[in-house]
């Protein structure tokens, strides 16, 4: 089976961009409904060192110049079921994971070249929708997201051949599969499990001993 995975950029800022493009390319940080902290920031405001879920007092003192926006959660639905009604003309199996992921099937389906398909699927939303999201394909969900989300941002990836699937994996730090914290990541350190090669080559038993059935799972 082959399976895409799609991740919109930074969609809450995103979608603030799409109703108002003077905001692009400005620090712009979304807060939440009392707007006492940042749920959601710009590339341009994370390099100045704003994190998530920091209060809105610590984040203006770092990024004064920051555009500061309250959450409009109707705003991003509907814009998030645009963007599966887009997926939906490419696959029509497809799995609404949350407001701005989307899972779907690529075989029986008129994807006939994956690499092509992530970049069709990415560039009619950025076209259409003027949002910037990220594909990726691959043999199973979790190695799916892993090259979407290590493709970011306004990337398009799918990879199916084993050797190049292994070379990338032997690359990345456990801790980028989602799912595999910082301190799940510790703990299977000792095991010689520190890249998602040494993971996914790992024994299924040791794995479930050490993270339980979710991780082996992943």
């Amino acid at each position: 089976m082959t399976i895409g995975h799609l991740d919109a950029d930074c969609f809450y800022v995103s979608a603030e961009r799409v109703r108002d493009p003077f905001r692009i390319g400005k620090p712009v940080g979304v807060l939440g409904n009392q707007g006492a902290c940042v749920i959601a920031k710009s590339y341009e405001m994370k390099a100045l060192g704003v994190k998530t879920g920091e209060p809105i007092w610590d984040a203006s003192k770092k990024c004064p110049e920051g555009i500061y926006l309250k959450r409009d959660f109707r705003w991003y639905e509907v814009l998030s079921r645009r963007m599966l009604e887009i997926v939906g003309d490419f696959a029509p199996n497809v799995e609404y994971y949350s407001i701005d992921e989307f899972f779907f099937q690529v075989e029986g389906n008129n994807l006939k070249d994956p690499a092509h398909a992530a970049e069709m699927i990415r560039d009619r939303i950025n076209r259409e929708l003027h949002l910037p999201v990220t594909v990726g394909i691959a043999r199973t969900r979790t190695l799916a997201k892993l090259f979407s989300d290590t493709a970011k941002p306004f990337g398009a990836r799918a990879v199916l051949d084993p050797a190049e699937e292994r070379s990338l994996l032997e690359k990345m730090p456990v801790i980028e599969i989602t799912g595999i914290a910082s301190r799940n990541a510790q703990r299977l350190a000792p095991y010689g499990i520190k890249t998602c090669l040494d993971f996914a080559n790992a024994d299924r038993k040791l794995i479930n001993r050490i993270l339980t059935k979710t991780g082996e799972a992943l």
